[in-house]
């Protein structure tokens, strides 16, 4: 049996240089903040922007990239 691997696409549009948080990206993708966390810990997420030290956030087109990467 073969398993298909799907990725969630936002049906609101969201402008191309908007700052996500951990939260909006987990929401987009349908997965849990906690996942995002631990893809941004093991570099294995999409690139992150740093406010500040507590601050993470992630530009839409950088998302874009990584799923882009991911899912070829």
């Amino acid at each position: 049996m073969s398993r298909e691997t799907t990725v969630a696409i936002a049906t609101t549009p969201i402008p191309a240089d908007a700052f996500l948080t951990t939260e909006e990206v987990a929401a987009w993708l349908k997965v849990a903040p906690s996942t995002v966390c631990r893809w941004r810990l093991a570099g294995k997420g999409p690139r992150v922007v740093w406010l500040s030290p507590s601050l993470p956030r992630y530009r839409r087109d950088d998302v874009m990239v990584w799923l882009d990467k991911v899912a070829a």
